[in-house]
């Protein structure tokens, strides 16, 4: 298993679950969770889901419910670290209000932060992680859903 993971770090003005149901759809050939902080943010986000897209169903699943290899989308919440059978899954969307302790398995991780942006975070987080990622990439949300680059190594 090829030990190198990608970080992508977002500074965002959108809510999240916004910004979920734009990125899921452009991610519709990979497995992705996304780790939420608590039930309440599951059950919110699974309603958002159920109910935004009038034409356009994102299919998806939350941890409690009966899973299958052919699910492509789960929501949860709690340390990703735990849960069983997310091996299969390639994305990780880590909702700003969870904060992980580890860096594994997992090929692509999405974190999302609501905070200023600090640029002084971009070299210690490559100094620390240099042995196990590929590739960290930043962007800064300057409107809904526009993106500037602040930080790629």
């Amino acid at each position: 298993m090829n030990n190198f993971h990608e970080i992508n770090l977002y500074y965002v003005k959108s809510d999240f679950s916004y910004i979920v149901n734009s990125l899921v759809k452009k991610l519709r050939d990979k497995k992705v969770v996304v780790n939420l902080s608590n039930e309440l943010e599951m059950n919110l986000l699974d309603k958002y889901l159920w109910t935004k897209e009038k034409n356009e169903f994102l299919p998806h699943k939350t941890f409690a419910e009966k899973l299958y290899p052919k699910d492509k989308l789960i929501l949860f919440y709690g340390d990703y670290l735990k849960m069983k059978g997310l091996l299969d899954f390639d994305v990780i969307l880590i909702s700003p209000k969870v904060k992980i302790k580890k860096i594994s398995y997992l090929k692509k991780f999405f974190f999302f932060s609501y905070d200023e942006v600090n640029k002084e975070i971009f070299s210690i987080i490559s100094a620390k992680l240099s042995n196990k990622v590929k590739t960290i990439k930043c962007f800064y949300e300057l409107d809904r859903f526009k993106w500037k680059a602040i930080y790629s190594n």
